[in-house]
Parts: C-alpha cells; sequence; structure tokens
C-alpha cells in the first residue's frame, strides 16, 4: 500500500468520526432525537441509509471476484441476482412509512400493525428476539469481512482491523445516533 492510499483510508476514518461528533449536539436533545434524528431527516436520506445498511465489504468481496473471473459481465450477476431492485424498492418507499408509523423498533412496528393485542404482543417478542439474534450475526459478518478487507489494505491481521472498524463505528454511532449512521 503506498502512503497515498494509507492517507485516503486515513481520511475517510477520521472523516467517519468527525461526522460524529459533528451531529452529537443534536442527537443528545432527548431520546427520540438520538434514536431517531428528531423525525425531521428526510425521507430519501433514511431509505438511502436503509439500502446502505443491507450492503456490506463482503459484498462488495463477492462483486470484485465476479469481475476478476468473468471480466466486465461479472458485475451483471450481482445487479440481476443480488438484492439491487429490492434494494432501490426499500430506498424509495420505506423511508416514508418508517416515518408515518410513529416508531422506534421494529417490535414497536409489530404492535403498530398487528394490534395491542395477544397476536401484537406476541409478534412484538418474536420481533424482538430474531432482531437480537440477526442483530449478532449481521455484526459479526460485517466485522468479519471489513477485517477481511481492510486488514488486506493496511497489512495488519484482519483480526486487529476489525477490532479498528468497530471501534470507528462506535465512536460515530454512540456521540451522533441516528443522525451520524445516516449521514456515513
Amino acid at each position: 500500500m503506498s502512503i497515498i492510499d494509507l492517507l485516503i483510508v486515513i481520511l475517510y476514518m477520521a472523516g467517519l468520526i468527525i461526522v460524529g461528533l459533528y451531529f452529537q449536539k443534536k442527537a443528545s436533545a432527548n431520546i427520540e432525537s438520538y434514536f431517531l434524528g428528531n423525525r425531521n431527516l428526510p425521507w430519501w436520506a433514511l431509505g438511502a441509509s436503509g439500502m446502505a445498511s443491507n450492503l456490506d465489504v463482503a459484498g462488495t468481496m463477492i462483486i470484485i471476484a465476479f469481475i476478476y473471473a468473468l471480466g466486465a459481465k461479472g458485475f451483471y450477476i450481482e445487479i440481476r441476482g443480488g438484492v439491487t431492485l429490492i434494494m432501490a424498492f426499500l430506498m424509495i418507499f420505506m423511508g416514508k412509512w418508517n416515518r408515518r408509523a410513529g416508531v422506534m423498533t421494529l417490535a414497536e412496528w409489530m404492535v403498530f400493525r398487528f394490534g395491542n393485542g395477544k397476536q401484537g404482543k406476541i409478534a412484538r417478542l418474536i420481533m424482538a428476539m430474531a432482531s437480537i439474534i440477526v442483530s449478532i450475526a449481521m455484526i459479526t459478518y460485517f466485522a468479519k469481512g471489513a477485517g477481511k478487507f481492510v486488514g488486506e489494505f493496511l497489512n495488519i491481521s484482519p483480526e486487529l482491523a476489525s477490532i479498528i472498524m468497530i471501534c470507528i463505528a462506535m465512536v460515530y454511532t454512540v456521540t451522533s445516533g441516528l443522525f451520524g449512521v445516516v449521514f456515513t
């Protein structure tokens, strides 16, 4: 890795932290501000953030592998067989739906959708448990993929790269809440 490559990576990581610190004051106003961005983030930003959260470094690596193995046509495998169309739909429509619902979590969405009766409470419990399991699995998967990817660039072990990425993500997420998540 050349010095310019390293400088770009360092500037990017520093930029993430700066964005997190920039939004810290907005996020610290109250719990709704921290978790929901004061409910005034643009719908397109919420949708784009939701789409981006479903894309990761591991997906980038497989696209690169397809392009390397198959040439330019390898990219079309991801567009045709991947989640691109689904993510575009979510980006356009889910931001508005999420804001209108007035809920803070997927578990609350279940009560909003199915009511406050027995069915809604069961759906909320199942969603809460599933969210915990899926979140642990996704964070592990993303950390492992990011560790391999960043480790190659920085010429460090994948484990150390994962720890660095997790720490940076924690700094901007914990300090700025949803504002930092959406705008990074």
